[in-house]
């Protein structure tokens, strides 16, 4: 059986360029939000994910995360609270999807070796989280969704 692997992004760039050099190796099915991924994940496993860190063209409605809290921090500011909240929406989707990814692998694309104590904190929800290091080939990123 082909294993399936889940790429949350909000473009389709990763998608793409996984598809190209994946062939027949994988399957791999783009999520465009955390909603899109729950529903995908509630219908079936998948061996590992892909998880893109900006969404920057997410309509505002389809971003997880915010609330009172950050609309404090950043002053009632709600055009800086969308921003912040789309520079950093792989981190929001994390949280939101930790429950149902707790067991998976999880690839960021985001290079955690300047921010290790970061890592270590989104690993108590997410033991299988895994960051992408800057420079990372998309050969060594298909190869380390797809192993066992």
């Amino acid at each position: 059986m082909t294993p399936r692997i889940l790429v949350i992004e909000d473009g389709f760039e990763y998608t793409r360029a996984l598809e190209r050099i994946a062939g027949d190796a994988a399957e791999l099915v783009r999520a465009a939000d955390a909603e899109e991924a729950e529903a995908l994940l509630e219908a079936g496993p998948f061996r590992a994910v892909l998880l893109d860190v900006v969404f920057d063209r997410t309509p505002t409605d389809r971003l997880a995360g915010g609330g009172p809290e950050l609309l404090a921090r950043f002053g009632g500011d709600h055009t800086r609270v969308t921003e912040h909240v789309a520079r950093q929406q792989g981190f929001y989707i994390a949280d939101a999807l930790a429950s149902r990814l707790a067991e998976s692998r999880v690839l960021m694309a985001y290079d955690f070796s300047a921010d290790p104590e970061r890592l270590e904190a989104l690993r108590e929800n997410l033991p299988g989280l895994e960051g992408i290091r800057e420079g990372t080939g998309l050969d060594d990123v298909l190869a380390r969704l797809l192993a066992e």
